[in-house]
């Protein structure tokens, strides 16, 4: 017998001890789960276009307001009588006979003090399109950031690819 009860010890020791690593095993937390970063539009053009943005100026994010998954930033900077305005745009390409054009737009369409200004056609740079704007005339007062998709025989309408607000 003495025999007999020093097997079953073992065993219930045994049966305990695995019960015990059983636990800690499955009350050990889940391995932290990790969410992919996702980049801001700012850090995706400065990666895409290899440049850094100055701390200095006013920055605009532009989304894609056509269904399409273009994205852009706008600056703008009021200096010593000067008025510098950028876009920096990851785009499709236009299409023949197409181009993309900014604008800097005060107030709202319809109403007393609405205004447009065409800051130029964009251009190819790096991967992307580029738009570079310098005027003496301080736009400071112009908060949206528009870019549109032009014909060059300017038949049909402009269609809003990108727009933003400083």
């Amino acid at each position: 017998m003495k025999r007999r009860d020093i097997v079953i010890g073992v065993i219930a020791v045994a049966a305990l001890s695995g019960l015990y690593f059983w636990r800690q095993r499955a009350q050990k937390p889940p391995e932290e789960m990790k969410v992919p970063e996702t980049l801001s539009i700012e850090d995706t053009i400065e990666s895409k276009f290899n440049l850094q943005i100055p701390d200095d100026v006013e920055r605009a994010e532009l989304t894609d307001v056509s269904g399409g998954s273009a994205s852009g930033l706008a600056t703008r900077k009021f200096d010593a009588g000067v008025f510098d305005h950028s876009i920096l745009a990851d785009l499709p390409d236009p299409g023949e006979g197409k181009f993309y054009e900014g604008w800097l737009v005060k107030g709202v369409q319809g109403e007393v003090g609405f205004e447009v200004v065409s800051t130029g056609k964009m251009r190819v740079a790096k991967g992307g399109y580029l738009l570079e704007f310098s005027s003496k005339t301080d736009y400071s007062q112009f908060n949206e950031v528009v870019v549109t998709l032009e014909e060059k025989d300017d038949s049909t309408p402009e269609k809003h690819i990108l727009e933003g607000q400083f």
